[in-house]
């Protein structure tokens, strides 16, 4: 991370191996199975990604100022379980339609949890969804048993 300020001069980077003005051309970003998180652990990749994929935009290395932006694609009828991150989450939905909470959203729907908050299960409708999920930093996953007295850190973690 520099403290270096950079003035783009209006110019857009070429990749993000450089600083400044950065412009996603989605069509042109591959759709990927999802990567492992910092301390993730792939007992969650396997229980809980099937047919999950996502686009990167920004994969911020270890010790960037630069915080995680992904487009997450979840198949028809997905649901992703009860948990609760160490980061909170901004989402919006682009294609498709999502539950959460008590909420259906469609495109352009947003959804914003605070840190330390169980919340979901996240489930995609019929066709499928695809969000934006920006959060200020990699987050911590912790999957919460359906039991509702089960709501301390005592639940399978993973890094997500």
């Amino acid at each position: 991370m520099s403290d270096e300020v950079v003035d783009s001069n209006e110019q857009v980077c070429e990749n993000l191996t450089e600083r400044g003005l950065h412009v996603f051309d989605l069509a042109n970003i591959p759709w990927e199975p999802p990567r492992r998180r910092p301390g993730a652990t792939e007992q969650r990749r396997a229980d809980h990604h099937s047919g999950v994929e996502e686009k990167w935009l920004v994969y911020p290395e270890t010790g960037s100022d630069r915080f995680p932006i992904t487009i997450v694609r979840f198949p028809p009828n997905f649901t992703f379980p009860r948990h609760w991150h160490t980061e909170g989450e901004f989402i919006m939905v682009l294609q498709g339609s999502m539950r959460v909470g008590e909420r259906t959203l469609g495109p352009g729907g947003c959804a914003y949890n605070d840190a330390r908050t169980i919340y979901g299960a996240e489930a995609a409708g019929p066709d499928g969804c695809e969000f934006l999920m920006i959060r200020r930093a990699f987050a911590v996953t912790t999957l919460v048993d359906d039991d509702p007295g089960d709501h301390d850190v005592a639940g399978r973690n993973a890094a997500e």
